[in-house]
């Protein structure tokens, strides 16, 4: 008991770090203060602006000066005009157009731009090519003609001068064709799913739930949270932050069955927690994407379609609950979906890796550091904690490997599927992102318990080889007939039910 009030405790405060580094990142940035600028910036876009990747989109910003020719004096204070310098023209104001990813978009053409107090209006035309799906900031930074350019300056701050683009891909048909193929295979492999589930395993496993029980709450209580705080502490794209939160809250991945059979677990455990994670997520996960995702999804412009997500999760959850019909009513077709799911899976690898790749390049440029950590530490952390709420639990050798595989192991086409169907905008690509990142790092540790395993599991069959045959070898010794030299010729007898005769 005292254990189990330790390992809540323990989530308590993971979850408690989290938010106060949060909390003391959000203090401890100042708001800087703005001083009034002698003239406005208005435009006619409206934003957040819609750039296409590779494409230029032209803004014009028009600026009109509050009253035409006044000095700049009349707006800054003595003690600061001394820190521009004393002759400096006092009717031109420099604009400075910046962006602050500019790995997602890019400026073309000019970037800084002279305007005359004589002249009371006038208008500027900044281009902006998107090179990447994603949001980005842009800014415009005013400062009289000798002044010191400086992005920390509090003109250069000021929040009607900050202006934010998205980035959006223009689908193409390769684009429209990957998402038909990946559903559809998606689809079939759950079908697949239902059909292989023995009942009467699943069954005998559920008579001793306790295990599952541990696994279902693993998978929806432990999973989500560690999402959680990753994505509210690291600073990533809203896309892919909701991409990892929408992983963590994902069920258990059928690749699951397998790394648990090569690492010695209870297969039938693992075939019961995948299937029931799978139904359970028709609820669970909703509900944590109307929780926390709330707070994950924080971008004030673009709300969480739940309507969606669970239409699109519901299609994905009814192929399994197919596959178990067809096991109870044609048998015969189901055991057609059982022996081809394998095959399935594998076209469905080779298209990721092949078309899938092509179709979406663009998420490896958005691999950073930051990702790729996030990415590591979501499987990691499923592993490790899995693998102590059942030892806290007192489960077998056996149960632990096999809690602790589904705890790490993520569905990552739900997530994929999931997103792209219900997000718009450069959500829908980005999301991606963090389910991708996170199915190259979950195999490393599993394929290295897999190598020790097996390799384990070999020298030991072929210790007891080569004790079988030593044993072998010395029983055949203790049958091996006795030998008698004759004394007169040296001739051997041997002693046998039939005497050698000469």
């Amino acid at each position: 008991m005292l254990m189990k009030l330790f390992f809540i405790h323990t989530l308590h405060l993971i979850c408690l770090c989290f938010l106060t580094a949060q909390s003391l990142l959000v203090t401890g940035s100042t708001k800087a203060k703005y001083r009034p600028l002698p003239f406005e910036i208005k435009t006619n876009e409206s934003f957040p602006y819609t750039v296409i990747e590779n494409e230029v989109s032209q803004l014009i910003f028009y600026y009109s000066f509050n009253t035409p020719n006044v000095s700049i004096d009349d707006h800054i204070h003595a003690e600061e005009s001394t820190a521009f310098g004393s002759n400096y023209n006092q009717g031109t104001w420099i604009i400075e157009a910046s962006l602050d990813l500019d790995h997602i978009a890019e400026l073309k053409g000019e970037k800084i731009f002279f305007i005359d107090q004589q002249f009371s209006q006038g208008n500027i035309s900044v281009l902006v090519t998107g090179n990447l799906p994603g949001r980005t900031l842009l800014s415009l930074c005013a400062m009289p003609s000798n002044g010191t350019m400086s992005h920390g300056t509090t003109q250069c701050q000021s929040e009607n001068m900050s202006y934010r683009l998205f980035v959006e891909r223009r689908h193409r048909p390769i684009d429209v064709a990957f998402n038909i193929v990946l559903i559809l295979l998606v689809v079939l492999t759950n079908v697949g799913m239902g059909a292989k589930i023995d009942l009467n395993v699943m069954k005998s496993e559920l008579r001793r739930p306790i295990a599952p029980a541990i696994g279902l709450c693993c998978q929806f209580v432990i999973m989500p949270l560690i999402a959680f705080g990753i994505a509210y502490s690291f600073k990533l794209d809203p896309g892919i932050t909701l991409g990892f939160f929408a992983l963590g809250c994902a069920p258990g991945g059928s690749a699951s069955n397998a790394y648990t059979y090569l690492l010695g677990g209870n297969v039938s455990l693992s075939v019961t927690m995948t299937l029931i994670s799978t139904f359970a997520a028709l609820g669970l996960l909703p509900m944590w994407l109307f929780t926390l995702g709330t707070v994950v999804y924080d971008t004030g412009d673009v709300k969480i379609p739940y309507e969606n997500i669970f239409i699109s999760l519901l299609g994905i959850i009814i192929p399994a609950v197919v596959g178990l019909v067809l096991q109870r009513k044609f048998p015969k077709i189901a055991k057609m979906f059982v022996n081809a799911v394998k095959y399935i899976v594998i076209l469905m690898v080779v298209f990721i890796m092949t078309v899938g790749v092509y179709a979406n390049v663009y998420v490896f440029y958005l691999l950073s550091g930051e990702v790729l950590l996030a990415a590591a530490t979501l499987p990691y952390l499923g592993f490790l904690l899995g693998g102590l709420v059942a030892l806290i639990f007192r489960q077998n050798k056996v149960n632990i490997i096999t809690i602790a595989v589904e705890t790490g192991i993520q569905n990552t086409g739900i997530p994929i599927v999931l997103l792209r169907l219900s997000l718009t905008g450069p959500d829908k690509d980005t999301s991606t992102v963090a389910p991708v990142a996170s199915a190259m790092f979950t195999p490393i540790p599993l394929m290295i318990g897999v190598i020790y395993v097996q390799t384990r599991l070999y020298l030991e069959k072929r210790k007891k080889n080569k004790k079988g045959e030593a044993e072998k070898t010395s029983q055949n010794r203790k049958e091996e007939p006795d030998v008698v030299l004759s004394p007169t010729d040296n001739i051997c007898l041997v002693s046998s039910p039939v005497s050698s005769q000469i």
